[in-house]
């Protein structure tokens, strides 16, 4: 009740004032007081009034990318169309945005003729999933004393920005991670988790049961398959989304954010390598890549993190037994934590699955405070790594 009075209050004070003159003029009978009166009733009617009229038959639309990555300038259009045979004057043009830089973007049209476009654009600074809008108009027009509201419902869209990768230099993943096997080499392996992956001429010492005959026989001389270790050539990574483990003062600057940017810089490096990579994540809409390969599937590592929240009720622990009884054996695991130390004790059980699991641990606590720690610690076992990363930390350090 109180916030509807300051919101009117020149229009109830208008109204006070017109019935304090129109009693006086009725109790003196003075003509004058009469058209003060009706003055006042026909300013308050007008103010009332006319800015719903200067909103009638206005449509909107906003037109934007899909996708984003963040920390990129998008281009936005908003248009504007009046159906009307009038045109529309001072309309205040909003537009609701969820990111940091501004909330919401005002624009100002004098006039509307049947159409007016407006071109912008907007940081997507935050990863994740947003919703831009609706567009609302507001106008007071003519007099300023009332201001009418139009929202636009139908203005409402979805864009998703993909988190930004840092390059990676290096990265200690397992130590025959990309080895190609070859003729005799590839007989010394045991398990037969091998991919075919080309054909080539025969070489001294070759095992003559990978000779390709059909081809040797087109070509005139040995042929032998060429296989790939498809274990020691994986990378899995298991992120936390149980909602504690997300802290941070801002929406950028988050355990969770610091997860998916290490994350994501390193699922685009082994896909670049020649790796397979595989993301798992046990939130409301749980996470399951599996095996992409090839750095065609850029997008599609960036498109599914982007949408990770840390929504979850699943402790992380039960996530990751749940998660690696779907997985092979080998290739390189990388696991995270938030300081509270649960992941790196069960880290030497992890390296009997992978040959030498990595553990980033986020300090949590670091990120409830304001100020930044760029440095970082690399703890090396002989059967796992510990990354310990702070608010703050320079992760393109931690890869080169």
């Amino acid at each position: 009740m109180l916030k509807f009075f300051i919101e009117n209050k020149i229009i109830i004070l208008l109204f006070v004032v017109f019935i304090i003159i129109y009693l006086i003029a009725i109790n003196r009978g003075l003509e004058l007081l009469y058209v003060i009166a009706e003055l006042c009733l026909a300013t308050l009617i007008l103010s009332l009034i006319a800015p719903y009229f200067n909103t009638l038959g206005i449509t909107a639309s906003v037109k934007h990318t899909k996708y984003a990555n963040q920390n990129q300038s998008i281009p936005i259009t908003i248009e504007l169309y009046s159906s009307s045979f009038f045109a529309k004057y001072l309309l205040e043009t909003w537009l609701k945005t969820p990111f940091s830089t501004n909330k919401e973007h005002m624009f100002f049209i004098k006039t509307l003729g049947k159409q007016f476009t407006i071109q912008t654009e907007l940081l997507t600074d935050i990863r994740g999933v947003h919703q831009i809008g609706p567009l609302h108009i507001k106008t007071g027009f003519p007099l300023g004393l009332k201001v009418f509201k139009k929202v636009f419902e139908n203005t409402k869209s979805e864009i998703v920005v993909f988190p930004i990768p840092v390059k990676v230099k290096k990265f200690p993943f397992s130590i025959d991670e990309s080895s190609t096997l070859q003729g005799d080499n590839k007989s010394k392996r045991k398990g037969g988790h091998d991919e075919f992956i080309s054909v080539r001429e025969y070489k001294h010492g070759d095992s003559p049961r990978h000779i390709h005959w059909p081809t040797s026989a087109k070509k005139g001389e040995l042929i032998v398959r060429e296989y790939q270790d498809t274990l020691s050539s994986s990378l899995t990574i298991i992120l936390d989304l149980n909602k504690e483990f997300s802290v941070g003062l801002s929406s950028k600057e988050t355990t969770l954010e610091y997860a998916i940017t290490i994350a994501s810089s390193l699922a685009v490096y082994a896909l670049d390598m020649g790796y397979s990579v595989s993301i798992y994540g046990d939130g409301k809409e749980d996470i399951q890549l599996v095996d992409i390969k090839g750095s065609h599937n850029h997008t599609e590592i960036l498109k599914t993190l982007a949408y990770a929240k840390c929504d979850g009720d699943e402790d992380y622990l039960n996530a990751i037994e749940h998660f690696l009884s779907l997985q092979k054996r080998g290739g390189t695991l990388i696991l995270f934590d938030n300081g509270s130390g649960k992941v790196a004790q069960k880290m030497d059980i992890y390296a009997s699955k992978f040959s030498k699991p990595i553990l980033f641990d986020i300090d949590a606590n670091s990120f409830k405070k304001e100020s930044f720690d760029k440095n970082f610690i690399i703890q090396h076992n002989s059967k796992h790594i510990k990354y310990s990363l702070k608010k703050g930390c320079d992760i393109k350090k931690v890869f080169n």
